[in-house]
C-alpha cells in the first residue's frame, strides 16, 4: 500500500458524509428530471448557496454529479442508484448508514469496554428505526442484485414450502417464489419487521405476496415452525454469538422435513477472519451494534455437523459486485 491508497481510506468518512448529506438533503432527487444551477439547487432543497455549491462540486468530483455547462445534472450512476424510483435504488442503505454514522464515534470506547454502542436490539424499538433497517436491506439487495443472483443459482425445484428465517423485506423469499412457482413461502420474522415486510411485499412483491404467509417468530425463544422443506437464513447469524447460532442451527434441523435443506448467505471468513475485507472491516460494524461478528467456514460447518447435517457445501457469490458466500446443508 502507497501513500495515496492509505491517505484514500483514512478520509473515506468525507466521501460517504458528502453522498449522506447530498441524499438526505434530497439533492439526487431534486436533479432526477432536469439540470439545475446552483443557486436553482440551493432553493429547491433550502440550502444556502455558498454551501451547496461546494457540496455539489464534490459531488461531481465523485462522479455522482456533472456541470458541463455551469448547471448541474445527474450521472448515470447517480440516476441508475439514487433516485427513489429506480428499481436499483441504494438510497435506504445509505441513510440507514446516515442514522448510524455517530455510532462510529464510539468505536474507541467498544474496543476498549467490548460492549456494543447501543442496545443490540435489530432496530426493533423503535417504528421508524424499524422501517429504515428493514428498508436498508431491501435497497441494498435490490441495487447489487443479491436475490435475483441466489434464485437463479439455487435449485429449489423440489421445495413445496421455503421459510426465509429473518428476511426482513422478503426480497430474496419473493425472488425464489417467482424462480418457483410451485413452492409457498413463510417469512419469520420478529413483529415489528413484519409490519413492514407487509408494505414492502405489496409495493414491489405484489405478484407474489399472496404466496407468502408471514409468522412472527423469535427464534431465541421457542422452536421454529416446522416441517418446512428449505429454510434461508441471509445475515442472520452475524449478529448473534457463536452459542446462539450453534443452538439456532440445531432448531432449523428440528424445523426441517427429512431430506430439507438449510442455505446460510453471510459473509463467510476464512480461519484467521481477514478475508474477505469487507467482512473483516464490517465486523468492527456487527461490534458496535450486535453482539456478533462474522463466522469462518469452519465455524459455521461444525454447527451444522454437530446439529446433524450432511453434505455441508460453500459457494462464494462472484465478486465484484458480491462479497458473500452461500453455505447449504442438508438433513439426512
Amino acid at each position: 500500500m502507497d501513500f495515496a491508497e492509505l491517505a484514500a481510506i483514512a478520509s473515506g468518512h468525507a466521501q460517504a458524509r458528502a453522498i449522506q448529506v447530498a441524499l438526505k438533503l434530497g439533492v439526487f432527487e431534486a436533479l432526477a428530471t432536469r439540470p439545475a444551477s446552483a443557486a436553482d439547487l440551493a432553493n429547491i432543497v433550502g440550502a444556502d448557496l455558498r454551501a451547496i455549491s461546494i457540496l455539489a462540486n464534490a459531488l461531481v468530483a465523485l462522479s455522482l454529479l456533472e456541470s458541463p455547462n455551469g448547471a448541474y445534472r445527474l450521472s448515470t450512476a447517480a440516476q441508475r442508484y439514487l433516485v427513489a424510483e429506480s428499481p436499483e435504488y441504494l438510497g435506504g442503505m445509505i441513510l440507514f448508514d446516515e442514522a448510524n454514522f455517530p455510532l462510529w464515534a464510539s468505536l474507541e470506547n467498544t474496543v476498549r469496554s467490548g460492549r456494543p454502542a447501543r442496545r443490540p436490539d435489530m432496530f426493533q424499538n423503535d417504528a421508524g428505526e424499524t422501517e429504515r433497517f428493514i428498508r436498508a436491506m431491501d435497497s441494498l439487495v435490490r441495487a447489487r442484485g443479491d436475490a435475483r443472483w441466489v434464485a437463479e443459482h439455487l435449485d429449489l425445484r423440489r421445495a413445496r414450502k421455503i421459510a426465509d428465517l429473518g428476511g426482513g423485506p422478503g426480497t430474496y423469499l419473493a425472488a425464489m417464489l417467482r424462480k418457483n412457482p410451485a413452492a409457498a413461502g413463510e417469512l419469520w420474522d420478529l413483529e415489528a419487521t413484519l409490519k413492514v415486510s407487509r408494505k414492502i411485499l405489496l409495493e414491489r412483491e405484489a405478484d407474489c405476496a399472496d404466496r407468502i404467509v408471514l409468522s412472527s417468530v423469535d427464534y431465541n425463544s421457542g422452536e421454529l415452525p416446522a416441517p418446512v422443506d428449505v429454510i434461508f437464513m441471509s445475515n442472520v447469524i452475524h449478529s448473534e454469538t457463536a452459542e446462539t447460532n450453534a443452538e439456532l442451527i440445531r432448531k432449523c434441523f428440528r424445523s426441517l422435513a427429512p431430506d430439507g435443506t438449510i442455505i446460510i448467505k453471510d459473509h463467510v471468513m476464512n480461519r484467521a477472519l481477514t478475508h474477505p475485507p469487507s467482512g473483516a472491516i464490517f465486523s468492527l460494524y456487527l461490534m458496535l451494534t450486535t453482539n456478533g461478528r462474522d463466522y469462518s467456514f469452519d465455524e459455521i460447518s461444525r454447527w451444522l455437523v454437530d446439529a446433524g447435517f450432511t453434505r455441508v457445501r460453500r459457494e462464494d457469490l462472484p465478486s465484484p459486485p458480491f462479497s458473500s458466500s452461500l453455505v447449504t446443508a442438508v438433513k439426512p
